[in-house]
């Protein structure tokens, strides 16, 4: 996959013709960077478990809670 960085700072995708062996020079003039992604990452939250030290942490800085009465 190829960006185009034109001159005004706009990135676009590349046309699907494009080839970077033989690039056509005259609609390249626009054309500060062609850009290569290899790779596309896409934002995501991932749940992980707490170490017991980050557990305790935490906890020292919440209200404690009432004791329990055996009713």
């Amino acid at each position: 996959m190829y960006l185009f960085k034109k001159n005004d700072g706009s990135l676009v995708e590349a046309p699907e013709d494009f080839d970077p062996k033989e690039p056509d020079w005259n609609s390249m003039q626009e054309v500060e960077e062609v850009l290569v992604i290899s790779k596309i990452l896409v934002p995501q939250m991932k749940l992980v478990p707490k170490t017991q030290g980050s557990a305790e942490k935490n906890s020292s800085g919440t209200a404690a809670k009432p004791p329990k009465t055996d009713k």
